[in-house]
C-alpha cells in the first residue's frame, strides 16, 4: 500500500469521491453539491492505494493562516479502519510538513475522536454539529 496525491477531476479523484460518498454521505442520505465539488479544485487530495484500488482518502484544504484543514477522511469499511486511518494521516502529515505546513486541524466525528488522538491529534474547542452529526 502507498500514499498517492490525486488530481481533481481525474479517474482517481472520482474513485476517492465515490468512496467518500458511499461511506460518509450516503448513510446520511446526503449528496455532494456542485458547489462543494467546485471548491475541491483548490484542495489537495490524498489517497491510500492497495494496488489499483483506493482504500482510504482525505482532502486537505489550505487555510488563510497557511495551515491545512483535513476533511472527509474515509477508509474502505471492510478494512482495518483505525490502522489505515493512522497510516494515511501520518503519511499526509509528513507530505504536508515537507511542503512547509506547520499546522493541521480537522473536525472529528465524536465517535472517532479516540482514533485521531491515537494518531497524535488533540482536542481543542467545544463539541459542535456539522452535517447533523456531533463533532469535536
Amino acid at each position: 500500500m502507498s500514499l498517492t496525491e490525486i488530481q481533481w477531476c481525474t479517474a482517481e479523484y472520482q474513485s476517492a469521491l465515490d468512496l467518500r460518498h458511499r461511506v460518509l454521505r450516503a448513510p446520511l442520505k446526503q449528496k455532494f453539491t456542485a458547489e462543494e465539488l467546485d471548491v475541491e479544485f483548490q484542495c489537495r487530495h490524498f489517497a491510500w492505494r492497495n494496488e489499483d484500488q483506493i482504500v482510504a482518502a482525505v482532502v486537505a484544504d489550505t487555510l488563510p493562516s497557511g495551515g491545512v484543514r483535513l476533511r472527509q477522511l474515509v477508509v474502505e469499511p471492510d478494512l482495518e479502519h483505525d490502522e489505515l486511518a493512522t497510516l494515511l494521516l501520518a503519511a499526509v502529515e509528513q507530505e504536508l510538513a515537507s511542503a512547509g505546513v506547520k499546522e493541521l486541524i480537522l473536525h472529528a466525528r465524536t465517535e472517532l475522536v479516540a482514533a485521531y488522538q491515537a494518531a497524535g491529534f488533540s482536542i481543542e474547542g467545544d463539541p459542535f454539529h456539522e452535517l447533523g452529526l456531533s463533532h469535536t
